[in-house]
């Protein structure tokens, strides 16, 4: 398994435990990011595509050849943030939601030094 590759691998828990957790719990989720919800089927059903997205997290994490996804996953995960932050200025989202994002951001970052350490090995072996 490549670095990068581990890196979105392992990440894949991150997003199967949130998945999980609005899938199944999903007041859980919403008491700490502080949001109210008038029907949780929407957060149950997002909770599944997470679910779905961690299995793909975790099969492209194993495989060589998927070096297109981790770099898009980068790019991905450092803009939730940005999105995060755009509702809580604009749409007066909690702040509390941007814990969720920092996680994915440093995913990204991890992602992105390993890809980049496994290009500079690729190099050195060529």
């Amino acid at each position: 398994m490549s670095r990068a590759g581990r890196s979105l691998f392992w990440f894949g828990f991150w997003v199967l435990g949130c998945g999980l957790t609005l899938a199944f719990f999903p007041s859980i989720m919403m008491r700490i990011a502080d949001i109210t919800a008038s029907s949780d089927i929407m957060l149950r059903v997002f909770g599944t595509v997470l679910l779905y997205m961690a299995i793909f997290y975790f099969v492209a994490g194993r495989r060589q050849g998927f070096e297109a996804l981790y770099r898009a996953s980068i790019y991905t995960r450092f803009s939730a943030p940005v999105v995060v932050g755009a509702f809580v200025l604009i749409l007066k989202a909690s702040p509390l939601i941007f814990i969720f994002t920092a996680v994915d951001a440093l995913g990204a970052l991890w992602t992105a030094i390993a890809l980049r350490r496994d290009q500079a090995d690729r190099a050195r072996t060529a």
